[in-house]
């Protein structure tokens, strides 16, 4: 065999006579990228990202093509090739058209791959949705009833009618795989032997304790308070977030193995230095902002007067309080819709809010001031409270005094000041009066010991840490949530904590942090103005469904859950109304891949912005959408059967075609192998609805049961649930290639309908019952039995399925021939 010796990024290599460039740098594995290569079949469009830098020619070379020659000096990497590919790719990019990820889940703070989980609910997949929503959120109960929907403000079915119900379906899929009583069998790494104090029984301790241990942690939560749940068990009323919820979701949450003390307050029964004693290698602090802003007017001691979280921790503990025919709440929070709407229910027969802005001026959500306001609540606007020291009138216990307000005029950055209108005071008489001017984590200096006294406060209360590793001002000490960042919604505590947990694997670890998620994105459109609506063309309207709510004069009367729930009928009906935005081919773009490593700012350099193309359905297998086709043909010269064409009605002046079409041809197979080899999510398989964006998918190499050839298949398995299945193109006796059966044939394991319990029929003529499992092995040992004793083995025979594994039928066979005794053994495909 003669070899050729040549030079690459300084590395001698000795490889056979006769190979391009990039197959001798990829058997070195140096790698060169491409977009269009497919071994053996060079493209007439080339992307030209492969070119590489040989000394003594003029011209970069394409590596695909160029045969290495004896004595070449090759660069891969220079700053010419890099700046060419930079070139190269911003020139494709600039017609690629499509989203990344979905707006949906650029908005959600959690970073939770909402359509993702959207697509689960839409195929019955309740299971692996909620798998997808607690990756990234423990608390989905919680939040599913609480959260601010800040993605759904972002959903393009607005374009066409109403945003998908997204926070509602995430409660759906908690609460149903609550009801059906569903482990989820969350992993979690092997023991690191490092132990975490966790102090917080909130929602961002309880977060920051399920993550670290995750990591394989052992984790200890103090918490202050007898029970676990914190701002979720004494912040939110039951008509919110029934305790039972809390109660299902903090054991959900200790099954992972979390340690607990409960009645341990920080600074009394325990120390930062005590936990450092206890061999404890970080703490957390994740206590919330449960410490009232005061209620800085003249004459607030008086009785009656309460602030908004130590009023709702005693509504939610179930004390009785004497609290009149009148209330007024001070503020315009969302804490103080809850205290609002809680008066209401313990029969206070008048409740106002008294804040000094316009309504839409309120930092409290929208949705809840509606909510407040349906169910009877009165709102007095652009009014302040000066003072309670007037005398009150015979029928009320306090008078309220009241000055109006007005708006200044705006300052540098738009805003504008309120200001006391002189001469326009007024009185409100009231029983109770409620403050409820935002919260803090600590009001001065944290009591304890020396390490308490070093922890640095803001002037608002809260917990300094730094933004990046969300650790103190002491070493090992880390804060999140509400202590750190002010009172700000359930999601936004879960995100803070999840950070944090990773900062702190970090450090105890002394390893890397796991990395963000990258925020590089294709789109149809930043904001609703950009989006074309040629996007929507075949989109009917279909308004979204209507959550079942109890009628507020129904609901004012207790405190039970306002919000019913979507049946099962209702969620998957919503979920089908999703668009599905975001590119199910995320994980295996290479157009997009190779802009992120070549840092290609698409932002600048540009993108395609209004769809070209309608989106063919019409193959039985595959969708296509020519507007992310980037004309790099390596499906069409992937195709052994020359079953697809990609053509294009001319090419403009940078090689990018104009009129393309990609037609699939009657000797089509359906064997999805172009689908595989598409560089972008041109192609797409239907069944593959489900998006994964930076999440761990297992995959399980075994062998296709459909027949008898022994092709192997890569399993792609996340959670529980098969995403697809692949082929490796190295590996025989198929190299790559999978029949119509072997790539697309797997969806019935996950189908709702798919029988998982054992049915038996203990009588002719009477209908199949589920039975558990030993009963019915316990039915067929014994009519196994009767039938060898009364006819010999040959009177049983058994058919497999093409469905069950090759190692279920394996031991399928094993069985009727070596225990039954009996040869009288098919498979349902062996023909």
């Amino acid at each position: 065999m003669s070899t050729v010796t040549l030079t690459i990024n300084g590395n001698e290599i000795v490889a056979e006579e006769g190979l391009t460039i990039l197959e001798v740098a990829k058997r070195s594995d140096i790698r060169i990228p491409t977009l269009c290569h497919v071994k053996g079949k060079p493209s007439t469009n080339p992307c030209e990202i492969c070119v590489v830098e040989v000394e003594g020619q003029e011209d970069l070379m394409r590596s695909c093509v160029t045969l290495a020659r004896d004595g070449m000096n090759i660069q891969t990497e220079s700053e010419e090739v890099f700046s060419h590919r930079q070139d190269r790719l911003a020139i494709i990019s600039e017609t690629h058209f499509g989203d990344c990820k979905a707006p949906c889940n650029l908005t959600c703070p959690g970073q939770i791959n909402v359509q993702a989980y959207i697509a689960h609910v839409s195929k019955g997949e309740y299971e692996e949705a909620l798998r997808v929503v607690m990756e990234r959120n423990p608390v989905p109960f919680s939040v599913g009833r609480v959260c601010p929907r800040f993605c759904e403000t972002r959903c393009r079915r607005l374009l066409i009618d109403e945003p998908v119900s997204i926070n509602h379906l995430k409660r759906f899929v908690a609460d149903w795989c609550m009801s059906h009583e569903i482990d989820l069998k969350i992993p979690k790494d092997k023991p690191t032997g490092k132990r975490i104090a966790v102090i917080g029984g909130g929602p961002a301790g309880l977060t920051a304790a399920w993550f670290l241990t995750r990591k394989g942690h052992e984790v200890t939560i103090f918490e202050a308070a007898p029970k676990l749940g914190g701002a979720l068990r004494y912040g939110f009323p039951d008509y919110k977030i029934p305790k039972e919820i809390v109660d299902y979701e903090v054991n959900a949450i200790l099954r992972m193995g979390i340690n607990i003390r409960l009645s341990q307050k920080w600074g009394k029964d325990f120390t930062l230095q005590d936990l450092k004693d206890m061999g404890f290698d970080a703490t957390f602090i994740g206590i919330g902002a449960t410490i009232d802003v005061p209620f800085d007017v003249p004459c607030t001691d008086k009785e009656n007067v309460y602030t908004a979280t130590s009023f709702l921790r005693m509504i939610n503990e179930g004390r009785k309080l004497d609290l009149g025919r009148t209330a007024a709440v001070i503020g315009g929070n969302n804490i103080a819709m809850e205290v609002a709407r809680s008066l209401l229910r313990e029969g206070v027969e008048q409740v106002t809010i008294v804040y000094p802005r316009a309504r839409l001026e309120m930092p409290a959500n929208q949705r809840n001031v509606k909510e407040a306001e349906n169910e009877g609540v009165q709102f007095l606007l652009m009014a302040s409270p000066s003072g309670l020291c007037a005398v009150p009138d015979e029928n009320n216990r306090l008078k309220l005094d009241l000055i109006r307000m007005k708006l200044g005029e705006p300052d540098k950055k738009g805003k504008r000041d309120i200001l006391p209108i002189p001469g326009s005071t007024n009185s409100l008489g009231v029983d109770t009066v409620v403050s409820s001017l935002g919260q803090m984590a600590v009001n001065g200096i944290i009591s304890g010991g020396e390490l308490e006294e070093q922890l640095k406060i803001t002037p608002a209360g809260m917990f300094v840490s730094n933004p990046r590793s969300s650790e103190t001002s002491v070493d090992g000490v880390f804060a999140g949530g509400d202590a750190a960042n002010g009172s700000k919604s359930v999601i936004q505590a879960v995100v803070s904590a999840r950070r944090a947990a990773n900062n702190i694997n970090a450090y105890v670890m002394n390893c890397e942090k796991d990395p963000a998620d990258n925020r590089f994105n294709f789109t149809r459109g930043k904001s609703f103005d950009d989006v074309s609506l040629k996007n929507f063309d075949e989109i009917a309207i279909n308004l979204r469904e209507k959550m079942p709510e109890r009628p507020p004069e129904v609901s004012t009367q207790d405190y039970d859950e306002v919000k019913l729930g979507f049946t099962e009928k209702m969620a998957r009906r919503e979920a089908d109304r999703c668009l599905k935005c975001g590119c199910t081919a995320f994980e295996r773009c290479d157009l997009k891949r190779l802009d992120i490593e070549l840092n290609v700012n698409i932002n600048k350099t540009g993108m395609g912005t209004v769809p070209v193309y309608p989106v063919d359905t019409s193959h039985r297998a595959i969708t296509v959408d020519p507007n992310k086709c980037i004309f790099c043909g390596r499906c069409e010269r992937s195709c052994e059967y020359d079953a697809l064409e990609v053509r294009a009605e001319s090419v403009d002046e940078k090689g990018r075609p104009v009129g393309l079409v990609i037609d699939f041809k009657e000797n089509c197979v359906s064997c999805g192998k172009c689908v595989e080899n598409c560089s972008t999510g041109a192609l797409n398989k239907k069944n593959r609805i489900v998006p994964i964006q930076a999440e761990d998918v297992r995959e399980v190499r075994t062998t296709c049961p459909y027949c008898g050839t022994g092709c192997q298949m890569i399993l792609k398995v996340k959670g529980h649930t098969v995403m697809e299945v692949t082929a490796d193109p190295e590996i025989g006796p198929n190299f790559g290639d999978l029949c119509v059966k072997g790539r697309f044939g797997h969806n019935f394991i996950q189908h709702p309908d798919r029988l998982k319990t054992p049915l038996i029929r203990r009588q002719k003529g009477m209908p199949l019952e589920p039975v558990k499992w030993d009963e019915a092995l316990d039915f067929m040992g014994q009519a196994f039995s009767r039938i060898l004793g009364e006819k010999g083995p040959d009177a049983l025979a058994g058919l497999s399925s093409a469905r069950c594994t090759t190692e279920e039928n394996y031991a399928f066979q094993k069985f009727f021939r070596a225990g039954i005794g009996t040869n009288n053994v098919d498979h349902c495909a062996r023909y």
